[in-house]
């Protein structure tokens, strides 16, 4: 496959979830100066790079599966992106408190 052809809609899904990020940073102007997050810290900024590669590498995921993707979707899919895996990550399929196994078992 034509990488150059992976570009466009790696880098708008990119953009799109760095976008998400961004969006954060500026509502924080209506945070009180002593409740906003202390921003020399590396793990304040550690979601601007992770969430960013999530919505790029899922991206990434569709094209190698041959789904066709225009710039909007690609973007949109990087705006989504890190939400629809932080649903994965809280998702238990056993349950709240894992297997059940019936009494005696």
């Amino acid at each position: 496959m034509d990488t150059s052809l992976l570009q466009l809609p790696v880098l708008c899904a990119f953009g799109g979830a760095l976008a998400i990020k961004l969006l954060e940073l500026t509502e924080l102007q209506h945070v009180a100066k002593e409740q906003r997050p202390d921003f020399t810290d590396i793990i304040y900024w550690l979601p601007f790079v992770i969430m960013p590669l999530l919505g790029a590498g899922l991206a990434y995921v569709y094209i190698t599966s041959g789904v066709e993707l225009q710039p909007i979707l690609a973007a949109n899919i990087g705006v989504s992106a890190p939400l629809i895996i932080r649903a994965w990550a809280e998702i238990n399929p056993f349950g709240k408190s894992g297997i059940e196994l019936p009494p005696g078992a």
